[in-house]
């Protein structure tokens, strides 16, 4: 008797399964095992590290590979982008950041993301500079402002940049200033990116990280730039930014352009 198994069943099933080994989870599958001074040093050993990051990319790879990946694209981007080649600020919720790479394809040139000097962000970014994609290190907690002062330097060479604006730590979909700061100090366009993943599995963390799975149609939002002016009140920006987020989401994009991947 055959019994036919849906292919995003699998994967769900796989990453279930998986889950206790990915990285930001390794603590507690490691916790009935050794004690806590050696599964601190075995997380933060760079061989490790570089396991992890080799493992991300080639689950990354799996999901592009057999998966069908498309950009849905404000056409006011495309025209700052693709035709004067002026560099953005896109701003995605931290629980997307899986899909950052897919930016830099879009982009057809280097961009810059921001992320946090903690063990997790490590192995994010190692599989992300695989992809190609150049990394900053820092956060508001622990170097911030050399990260910031990078940043304005990569957005000043023409680079567009990735920040995760309720990162690292959260709380969840709340803006911290800094993209704010960053994008009326550039007089750049603040470009709100959302991940709409069919079908995908949330991972137990802080922020709830949609992981794509294979076999899917899995969809990159690019939404409409947003300008921010110095002089305004920067919590009323961030809630701005907050509800071109939501709303990005939540709305059909009829006049969008599409293209796939």
């Amino acid at each position: 008797m055959w019994v036919w198994v849906r292919p995003e069943w699998f994967g769900f099933q796989f990453v279930s399964s998986l889950e206790q080994w990915f990285p930001c989870h390794c603590s507690r599958f490691l916790s009935n095992t050794v004690s806590r001074k050696r599964r601190r040093a075995l997380l933060n050993n760079p061989i490790f590290a570089n396991l992890a990051g080799f493992f991300l990319n080639a689950y990354w790879e799996l999901v592009l590979r057999t998966s069908r990946i498309s950009l849905l694209v404000n056409p006011e981007v495309d025209r700052l982008v693709k035709e004067q080649r002026l560099p953005v600020i896109y701003a995605l919720w931290h629980c997307h950041v899986f899909f950052m790479p897919l930016l830099r394809r879009y982009e057809r040139r280097a961009i810059s993301v921001l992320l946090s000097s903690h063990r997790d962000a490590r192995y994010v970014g190692l599989a992300a500079r695989l992809r190609g994609v150049q990394l900053v290190e820092g956060s508001s907690t622990r170097g911030g402002m050399q990260a910031y002062r990078q940043l304005y330097r990569c957005i000043n060479q023409g680079q567009s940049v990735v920040i995760t604006p309720d990162g690292p730590k959260g709380p969840s979909r709340q803006i911290k200033p800094g993209v704010i700061k960053l994008a009326s100090q550039t007089a750049n366009a603040v470009v709100p990116v959302v991940l709409d993943a069919k079908p995908s599995h949330r991972i137990n963390s802080w922020d709830r990280t949609v992981l794509p799975l294979p076999f899917g149609r899995h969809t990159l939002i690019i939404g409409a730039p947003l300008y921010f002016n110095r002089f305004d009140e920067c919590s009323q920006q961030c809630i701005k930014l907050a509800v071109a987020l939501d709303r990005l989401a939540s709305s059909p994009c009829q006049d969008f352009s599409l293209e796939t991947l």
